[in-house]
């Protein structure tokens, strides 16, 4: 099994103009989704024919415009990496739907967004997977936790008193999500075990850890490879 590094997070600051992507080196960038009609507009411009048809099956107007912030700002940011046009990017999707760029490009990305905000995590040379979920105080997540948590991470819930446990239900969802999201899969039944302590079990290598975004938003970073940093940026 591969050694794994703790991940840790450095404060959220201002990316550099001359952006540079070392192997085994991950970026984190967080962005809102909530942008002026204006900036809207001229995302929209980058979008393929198949984001923009996505985008218009949303019928919720403020959500179409969110998923076009999103897609946008996915290509802006992948383009200063790659030193393309954000239009000129293809994407080849798996079964599961994860994307990756076309034209054999060794970049890993993932994105995840949750209402205004999103996630993005680009790595170089190793598989990565992110997860974002802003925290909601109505949902009943116990009936949640029974279906696709193992026993084992149930009892872990339990241990949390009752005001802090949606908040623990939330962080080990979005480990769970930002890993099976690095392998490209996705929850459809309980996975495997995670260790509390801080990794994750029988995963093969993987690190994973939550980490700060905004009040009331938690997020997880999964990563395949060993890494040397992590750079956390402000989109």
């Amino acid at each position: 099994m591969r050694k794994t590094i703790p991940l840790t997070f450095p404060p959220w600051t201002d990316p550099p103009v001359d952006l540079r992507l070392d192997e085994g080196q991950v970026h984190l960038w967080r962005f809102s989704l909530d942008l002026p009609s204006h900036e809207i507009n001229s995302l929209q411009r980058l979008l393929s024919e198949d984001e923009l048809a996505r985008a218009h099956r949303l019928i919720d107007p403020l959500k179409a415009d969110r998923f076009i912030a999103a897609r946008g700002r996915l290509r802006q940011l992948l383009a200063r990496y790659t030193r393309t046009e954000p239009s000129a990017l293809s994407f080849v999707y798996g079964s599961s739907g994860k994307p990756a760029l076309e034209g054999g490009w060794e970049i890993g990305f993932n994105l995840s967004h949750s209402q205004s905000w999103a996630l993005l995590a680009v790595a170089g040379g190793c598989d990565v997977g992110v997860d974002l979920e802003v925290i909601d105080p109505s949902l009943a997540f116990e009936p949640i936790a029974a279906t696709f948590f193992s026993a084992i991470e149930n009892a872990w819930l339990e241990r949390f008193a009752p005001h802090r446990r949606r908040r623990a239900f939330y962080r080990l969802w979005t480990r769970k999500e930002a890993w099976l999201k690095g392998l490209g899969w996705g929850f459809s039944g309980p996975a495997s075990c995670i260790d509390m302590a801080g990794g994750l079990r029988g995963a093969g290598g993987w690190s994973m850890k939550n980490l700060p975004v905004a009040r009331g938003v938690v997020g997880a970073l999964a990563v395949e490879e060993e890494f040397s940093d992590i750079r956390c940026w402000q989109g």
